[in-house]
């Protein structure tokens, strides 16, 4: 109904018997796919791995086949497990929440915790952790899922609230943008946490600062990704859930028909506000969580999931705000986006009206950053070398435009391909090193965008550290802070005269 609040509930199921089915087709799956992920993992091979004859023969010829040997064993009660999990989600489809939800118990007083003001700043991260099947971890030059999802979290929760003052508003000092520990974050959007262990790892270790958390989050079937792997998106607040929307994407290619790939969105109450009349409404947010298709090649599909994202946004905000008794303080999209905005390759992309709608704070226009935006995607055959083992040495790298093109990739992709996975700065032909070049190291992908019009401006922006060598992805947080009625309203009729070219251009993108 408009307006409402969408029921939610902390499990995916509604009563206990697809609950028991659930259980158990895990406790039959969940071994096999283990051993088989560790199995294929002995046959991958890291630039962090020790390659000496022994090292190599135990795992090709011993460790691995025996491996190998115990997940034929377990794959008899494996498919029966995979076939309890199709019939649950194809004929329970219906009654199926796609995600699950931690909320504070009854009586905690957490529920309370935001019913007096709303805060005057908010502070939102996006990190991609890799958190997937062990094999998938190595494929891209990462390793040990279990071990990273504990340190990653254990890094995370280590947050400095002396950074979240503006370094945006005045003059801009590069060297406060990259840091190697994180701001004090009010939520956290995280992608590719697809493994069933580190999901419940991840939980269990930021409830302490994060009560509300939504994740396992994805639609399994047929048409979405054939009943194999979630979307990967986790959504960490510390302020409550209103209403919570998956939307898995249609348009999709290649492995996107085995991931539930799509977009999160969830509604949080931030506290109250006064309304016009004096009278005290409710503020709320919305916060959008995505990641889109990489190596899309030649076709060009991650333009038409950003179309489906804007729509489902869009539809979801019209759904559940009461403009009677909320306001809405901002709405934000974060996420790993694939793309970037100055390479070649990416522009008929980065044109998309979702950009005229929500602004990138590291833009200065379309095809050029601002001076002080860093790239935020790996190369990942650099991931094991010692200076990017320590946020500290890495971030000082982070700060040299030349030397940090060592580590991140080039913005100057011509097509989306897997060779990313192995691609190397271009050096000086003359002197045989590198060189400061046109968008070096500068991919950023990893972006968080800002509805234009809100009640709220950029105050500041951060490339984090954090978690170096630990994923192929640079975190990126960014804090806002509220602005006043008189420049809220301004901006609001700003932002209604250009919705309706924002509509023609979304009509023509179909």
């Amino acid at each position: 109904m408009p307006g409402g609040d969408m029921g939610m509930q902390r499990s995916r199921y509604t009563w206990i018997v697809p609950k028991g089915v659930d259980l158990v087709s895990n406790l039959l799956t969940q071994p096999f796919q283990h051993i088989f992920s560790l199995t294929l993992s002995c046959y991958i091979i890291t630039t962090f791995d020790t390659c000496t004859f022994l090292h190599l023969f135990l795992r090709f010829a011993v460790i691995g086949p025996l491996l190998g040997i115990l997940a034929l064993v377990l794959l008899p009660v494996a498919t029966a497990g995979f076939l309890l999990w199709i019939l649950l989600n194809h004929f329970g489809a219906s009654n199926i929440q796609p995600f699950r939800l931690t909320t504070p118990d009854e009586g905690d007083g957490e529920n309370s915790m935001f019913s007096s003001e709303c805060p005057q700043r908010f502070t939102f991260m996006s990190a991609n952790v890799i958190c997937v099947p062990e094999f998938i971890v190595r494929i891209n030059n990462v390793r040990n899922v279990y071990w990273r999802m504990k340190e990653i979290a254990r890094r995370f929760l280590k947050q400095n609230r002396d950074l979240n003052i503006p370094n945006l508003l005045n003059h801009v000092q590069e060297e406060k943008l990259i840091q190697d520990k994180l701001p004090e974050v009010d939520v956290m959007m995280l992608q590719e946490v697809s493994d069933w262990w580190a999901n419940y790892s991840l939980v269990s270790s930021l409830t302490a600062l994060y009560p509300y958390i939504i994740y396992d989050v994805g639609v399994h079937s047929f048409g979405t990704n054939c009943f194999l792997m979630g979307s990967g998106l986790f959504l960490a607040s510390r302020y409550p859930v209103l209403a919570v929307n998956f939307h898995p994407y249609h348009n999709i290619l290649h492995y996107g028909h085995l991931v539930s790939i799509g977009v999160l969105t969830a509604k949080l109450d931030l506290g109250t506000v006064p309304g016009k009349d004096g009278e005290e409404l409710r503020g709320v947010g919305y916060v959008s969580n995505t990641h889109t298709q990489a190596y899309q090649g030649k076709k060009m599909v991650i333009a038409r999931q950003l179309t489906e994202l804007q729509e489902a946004v869009r539809q979801f905000i019209s759904e559940t705000h009461n403009p009677d008794k909320e306001v809405i303080i901002f709405s934000v999209v974060g996420g790993d986006f694939n793309f970037d905005n100055m390479s070649p390759g990416d522009r008929p992309t980065r044109i998309h009206p979702l950009f005229t709608e929500y602004e990138d704070p590291c833009r200065e226009c379309e095809g050029e950053d601002k001076h002080w935006a860093v790239g935020t995607e790996h190369r990942q055959r650099q991931l094991s070398h010692p200076a990017v083992s320590n946020p500290t040495i890495f971030k000082h790298i982070l700060m040299n435009k030349v030397e940090r093109r060592k580590f991140i990739i080039d913005a100057d992709i011509l097509e989306q391909t897997s060779d990313l996975m192995y691609s190397s700065p271009k050096i000086d032909p003359a002197t045989g090193e590198l060189m400061d070049v046109m968008g070096g190291g500068g991919r950023r992908i990893d972006l968080l965008l800002l509805r234009a019009g809100d009640r709220v401006r950029l105050a500041s922006y951060w490339f984090l550290t954090t978690i170096a060598s630990l994923s192929d992805h640079l975190p990126v947080a960014m804090m806002v802070e509220r602005i006043d009625e008189d420049q809220c309203w301004k901006e609001q009729e700003r932002r209604g005269s250009d919705s309706m070219n924002d509509d023609r251009a979304l009509q023509g993108m179909e």
